[in-house]
């Protein structure tokens, strides 16, 4: 995993780094600023005790395509229809 964000890199992390962008940066928001964070923020958001948000999925599946990220866990998060 990337390096741990301290309070002040997540405040200054663009609305568009994360899942969540109307949350940002509290609980919930998802950052998706690296390969790594976008694989924890598919498992984070396919857990039910998790928020979602309208288009979370989506912006999330988004980033991992941008970054390469090719597996099946993430190829079947993307084809999922979660309910938001």
């Amino acid at each position: 995993m990337g390096t741990k964000l301290t309070r002040k890199e997540r405040w200054l992390l663009p609305k568009s780094d994360f899942a969540c962008s109307e949350k940002r940066p509290g609980a919930g928001s998802y950052p998706i600023n690296d390969p790594s964070r976008v694989v924890s923020a598919v498992t984070y958001y396919q857990r039910n005790k998790y928020q979602r948000c309208p288009g979370g999925q989506a912006r999330i599946c988004a980033r991992a395509k941008k970054f390469g990220i090719v597996s099946p866990k993430i190829k079947g998060f993307c084809e999922a229809k979660l309910k938001e």
